[in-house]
């Protein structure tokens, strides 16, 4: 089983390294290669925690955390 649940797209402030500089708009093509020993950090704090002082990562960045904030589409 996939530990990532593709169907909640992650905040699009969440960051990890990329060698192929693409973003949470477009996130169905990388989140199938992310790996679990990913290092993560918030646009919004430039760390690895997020604005409600709680740690991000692929797992914790869906709807329903307070900071959350989704695609403008």
């Amino acid at each position: 089983m996939n530990p990532v649940d593709t169907k909640q797209l992650p905040c699009q402030c969440l960051r990890t390294k990329n060698p192929y500089g693409t973003a949470p708009s477009d996130a169905e093509s990388w989140l199938p290669g992310v790996h679990a020993s990913s290092s993560y950090w918030c646009l919004r704090t430039m760390s690895p925690a997020g604005p409600d002082e709680n740690y991000v990562h692929l797992a914790r960045c869906v709807p329903g955390r307070k900071c959350y904030e989704g695609s403008e589409e």
